[in-house]
């Protein structure tokens, strides 16, 4: 859930990332010319940009404007009012998603590099936001953010919160070289998965030790409800599979990892872990 503070914020934050022009910005509004790219994601005119590709014609995103106050001027055609839980700031969450799944960013240090005449490196990281699920019947989601030096190997379980108290930007500054990374990015996945399986199985194993008590108790009513296998019916024993599938699948527990987004960070001097 977003404030309407923070759902400004992330439009602004969003419309940047998405190269848009910023025409005006007041409190309640900002202006924006479109890019291509915003303008197939947030106004759903795929009629218009096939006509524009099979005619060859130059595109010609359109002009809108984003309130966060609704008024009756936030009604209009191309306008609209946001919020979270409005079906425009949906979209622009969803396109954040699909576009921001891997991103590239340098350490800002402008102050460091005015003291420094000559060329300054750059140590290559990559980072992966985990999603891990706790399944069992009943489910939990937890987030873990690891990365990974590129060069010694050395991985940070912290990187997350150090990475956001610093400055970033998309280009490499001037002055600047990058060291070359000694793992590949295979081998960097690999070792981070290898590292996230190590830190489930220190975990408590309390709760599918339980979740796995209560499958072995469906399976014994399960058991019960048909008690002579020979004198069952092809439909009863069908039925009977098919009621313990659905018992591993709703109760036996396991851990689902999803690897929600990633990215190539180059740091000025490595973080303390």
């Amino acid at each position: 859930m977003m404030d309407q503070t923070q759902v400004r914020s992330f439009t602004e934050r969003y419309l940047q990332a998405m190269n848009c022009q910023i025409i005006e910005s007041t409190p309640k509004m900002i202006d924006v010319k479109l890019s291509i790219e915003a303008d197939q994601a947030l106004l759903n005119r795929p009629m218009y940009w096939m006509y524009v590709e099979q005619m060859n014609l130059p595109a010609n995103p359109a002009q809108f404007r984003f309130y966060f106050e609704e008024t009756e001027e936030s009604r209009g055609f191309y306008s609209d009012y946001l919020y979270y839980g409005a079906a425009r700031f949906a979209q622009m969450l969803d396109s954040a998603q699909k576009h921001g799944r891997f991103v590239r960013l340098y350490q800002h240090a402008d102050q460091a590099d005015k003291k420094t005449p000559t060329a300054r490196s750059y140590h290559p990281f990559l980072a992966v936001h985990y999603q891990l699920a706790y399944i069992c019947d009943q489910k939990k989601d937890r987030l873990c953010y690891l990365a990974i030096d590129l060069q010694t190997g050395e991985i940070y379980p912290s990187f997350y919160i150090w990475a956001k108290k610093q400055q970033w930007t998309h280009q490499l500054p001037p002055s600047r070289y990058l060291l070359p990374a000694q793992l590949t990015l295979h081998e960097a996945v690999g070792r981070l998965e290898a590292y996230l399986q190590r830190q489930l199985e220190q975990e408590d194993s309390t709760w599918a030790e339980e979740a796995n008590e209560r499958l072995k108790d469906e399976y014994q009513r399960i058991e019960s409800y048909y008690p002579d296998e020979h004198s069952l019916s092809e439909e009863q024993q069908k039925e009977k599979q098919q009621r313990l599938r659905e018992s591993v699948w709703q109760l036996a527990p396991r851990i689902e990892v999803n690897a929600l987004n990633a990215g190539l960070f180059y740091l000025d001097e490595r973080p303390t872990n």
